[in-house]
């Protein structure tokens, strides 16, 4: 699922936008309207946000239990820790590109060989249709929560490039040298698209947080188990650095996970706490 241009709010190089209420309105106008934009013959719209923080608080896997997790990086959503609610992330301002889109999206911090941090300078992520043309994509319902990649799917679902080369198993690749752009080390993270219904609703968590969804296939669709198409999510976290082989980096989280090469154990959690009638609106109008 290779990256792509796509419809975006647009911010100043450097700076982070400031989304007016007028853009807003306008926005939604659009939306409501059904009004054509570029990505939408793509059937994708794109969203990008800033490094909020980082703390060692995983809301999904220790709520209520700071400190509880290893280090991770937190973007989007500002107000994301330990004791974070459904309600009170809607209350939480973004740094992303699109006021309302006040989801939360977070990953293990990739540190140096020395310990010294690599602070992320962005995420861009990707909102695209299902699998099958034709079929509905169903947005993500109010509070839905999942985990994605790990040491089982590295380098399929999950992995390192120089925004645009193909995935690598480790995080200890050179981006220097490139065309401008393709410099910056980056993690990729492709989340499940197919979803469970129970009693009527597609169901928002599981125990593992994540065998409630599961990867379909372009060719069949979405599994009888699992037939609920969702957007398929992509995110790629472009980091502060050029070259991880000088500095031997590595996540956090590599040794507790049991990853057998450094980066191996990349992952990403993403939390739904958009403003869910601005997030109905985009899939129906940009990805159905």
């Amino acid at each position: 699922m290779p990256g792509g241009d796509g419809w975006v709010v647009s911010r100043e190089k450097g700076k982070p936008l400031r989304t007016s209420s007028l853009v807003i309105t306008v926005l939604i106008a659009a939306l409501i309207a059904g009004t054509p934009t570029p990505a939408h013959a793509e059937q994708q719209f794109i969203v990008d946000c800033l490094f909020a923080h980082r703390a060692k608080d995983d809301p999904i896997v220790y709520p209520r239990q700071p400190g509880a997790s290893h280090m991770h990086d937190f973007f989007g959503n500002k107000s994301t820790n330990a004791f974070s609610t459904y309600r009170s992330m809607l209350r939480g301002r973004t740094n992303c590109d699109l006021a309302g889109e006040t989801a939360a999206y977070w990953a293990p911090t990739l540190v140096r060989g020395d310990g010294r941090i690599v602070t992320p300078r962005r995420i861009k992520i990707y909102y695209r249709s299902g699998l099958l043309p034709g079929r509905r994509t169903y947005p993500f319902p109010k509070n839905f929560r999942m985990i994605a990649g790990g040491v089982n799917t590295i380098g399929k679902y999950a992995g390192w490039n120089c925004d645009g080369t193909g995935l690598s198993r480790t995080a200890r690749i050179d981006c220097s040298g490139r065309s401008p752009g393709h410099t910056y080390v980056r993690g990729e993270i492709i989340f499940p698209m197919c979803g469970k219904m129970r009693a009527g609703k597609i169901v928002t968590d599981s125990r593992n947080h994540r065998s409630h969804v599961v990867y379909g296939s372009h060719r069949t669709g979405c599994p009888r188990t699992h037939p609920i198409q969702l957007p398929a999510i992509k995110v790629n976290i472009r980091y502060g650095i050029s070259n991880c082989v000088a500095a031997r980096c590595r996540l956090v989280s590599d040794m507790m996970m049991g990853a057998k090469v450094p980066g191996g154990s990349l992952h990403a959690d993403y939390w739904n706490t958009w403003h869910q009638r601005l997030l109905n609106r985009f899939v129906a109008t940009k990805l159905n």
